[in-house]
């Protein structure tokens, strides 16, 4: 047992799957020596199965890629949001810009190992072919979707501007897949749309929290202050910056808990809270959010309904409210690894469970019967 223990740790340490930084991060000496010696005892199958596909595979294959795959296996197991990046792959993630990218225009998750979309961009491909959220994607051409991460789809999604590609795509009410073709372009979102509603009340759209979407809202509310009341709709918005959630909440409390965030073993790694300064006056507020508000945007809801700012209608939100981290790895690939999960203030959790409207409506229809109830709510 020892030599093969020995074995599985000289093969791993030569393959670079394992690291002595990476396993005794955070670790006291004693606490890391007792967890390495159970890393070791687990890894035995691993190494064994690599060693034995190094010595009698019928096709040479290289260490690193043998490495990699294993890496990726791992890090596929833990949630939709972790994975794991090779060196090209991690290169590429660290160059896309904030809020503007060349794509269709589509966020997505994860539902039964494919692509599923949560929102789709105004003015985008996605959105000029019909595209819309709880499709499924199939194929990006001849490429199957099935078992990728999100951020492997995102990858073939994008490209260079002017080029095409073509999706297979599945619809819940359609008993068969069809394919559609876009042509890739610069993906730039108008975060706000703002429309004055009747009787003094403003309506505000959130379409993302892109970069500045607080100091946007925070000028459009003081050129058309509200009077009666302001509706903010957070609906098919998938999230964005953690720091403008933060701040678009900032603005409607003056003081208080925001958000918290949690780590391992439910240890309390952050907690956010509002200031005083630049705080709109306390005229009544209304939410709106769905299924495609995600992240940031229930972040946003759940801090202004714990704590009694906002009322909030539609329908139950997506329920995706973790921290990512992006660790660098030694050769030059790469983790996003989520390493929290956040809770409103009263403690409930975001994850898997998404934040529930106070006053739930049926969003199909004209006039739109979300707007109408947020509005005679405001105007009691």
């Amino acid at each position: 047992m020892k030599q093969r223990t020995w074995a599985a740790r000289r093969w791993l340490e030569r393959a670079g799957l394992i690291s002595a930084g990476l396993v005794l991060g955070g670790l006291t000496s004693a606490a890391a020596g007792e967890t390495i010696g159970t890393l070791y005892r687990k890894l035995e199958v691993l190494a064994e199965v690599l060693a034995v596909v190094e010595n009698q595979y019928v096709e040479p294959i290289e260490a690193e890629r043998l490495v990699y795959g294993a890496a990726r296996g791992a890090i596929g197991v833990l949630d939709e949001h972790s994975a794991f990046f090779t060196p090209n792959e991690y290169r590429e993630l660290l160059s896309l810009t904030d809020g503007e990218y060349a794509g269709i225009g589509v966020e997505l998750t994860l539902a039964d190992g494919l692509p599923e979309i949560v929102a789709v961009y105004d003015q985008t491909p996605a959105a000029r072919v019909g595209l819309r959220r709880g499709d499924r994607l199939l194929a990006v051409g001849e490429q199957s979707l099935a078992g990728l991460s999100i951020d492997a789809v995102q990858q073939l999604l994008r490209g260079p501007v002017g080029t095409k590609l073509t999706l297979v795509v599945g619809r819940p009410d359609r008993d068969e897949p069809w394919s559609f073709t876009l042509v890739r372009s610069w993906i730039r979102v108008a975060p706000l749309e703002h429309r004055g509603l009747a009787d003094g009340v403003e309506y505000v759209r959130i379409k993302s929290f892109a970069r500045r979407v607080a100091s946007d809202l925070a000028a459009q509310l003081e050129r058309t202050p509200p009077r009666r009341g302001l509706i903010l709709d957070l609906r098919d918005n998938p999230g964005g910056l953690f720091d403008e959630a933060i701040a678009v909440s900032d603005l409607f409390l003056a003081d208080g808990p925001i958000v918290s965030a949690t780590g391992k073993g439910g240890r309390l790694i952050e907690q956010h809270v509002a200031r005083a300064p630049r705080t709109e006056p306390d005229y009544r507020l209304a939410v709106l959010i769905d299924g495609g508000s995600a992240s940031a945007a229930e972040i946003v809801a759940g801090a202004l309904r714990d704590r009694g700012r906002a009322r909030l209608f539609g329908a139950r939100s997506y329920g995706k409210a973790s921290v990512q981290s992006v660790i660098d790895l030694s050769d030059g690939s790469g983790l996003k690894l989520t390493v929290a999960r956040y809770v409103t203030p009263s403690g409930a959790r975001i994850e898997g469970q998404g934040v529930a409207p106070d006053e739930e409506v049926d969003g199909e229809g004209e006039p739109d019967p979300v707007i109408v109830a947020a509005e005679r709510w405001l105007r009691r």
